[in-house]
C-alpha cells in the first residue's frame, strides 16, 4: 500500500514536517515536527492507521480522518 495518505494527511497540518526513518511493505515509521516539537510515528499502510503517542487515527486513500466505519472525521482547527 502506498503512503500517500499519510503524506496528505500531513499537508493538511500547519506548519508540520515529516521525516521518515523506515519504510517497507507494511509500516513507515518516522518523526512528525511542528512549534510543538517532535512526535514519532508509525503508519501501518495496509490498515491505513497512523499511531502517534496519545492516540490512533484512521485515513481514507486521500489522506481524510476517518471513523471505524470509514465515515470522514471533520475537525476544524481553533486559529486563535
Amino acid at each position: 500500500m502506498s503512503v500517500r495518505p499519510l503524506v496528505l494527511w500531513v499537508t493538511r497540518q500547519e506548519e508540520t514536517v515529516m521525516r521518515f526513518t523506515r519504510r517497507d511493505q507494511e509500516l513507515a515509521t518516522g518523526v512528525l515536527t511542528d512549534p510543538n516539537g517532535t512526535v514519532p510515528f508509525t503508519f501501518d499502510r495496509s490498515a491505513r492507521r497512523l499511531h502517534l503517542n496519545d492516540r490512533d487515527i484512521y485515513l481514507d486513500e486521500y489522506g481524510w480522518e476517518v471513523d471505524e466505519q470509514g465515515k470522514i472525521v471533520f475537525q476544524s482547527r481553533r486559529t486563535d
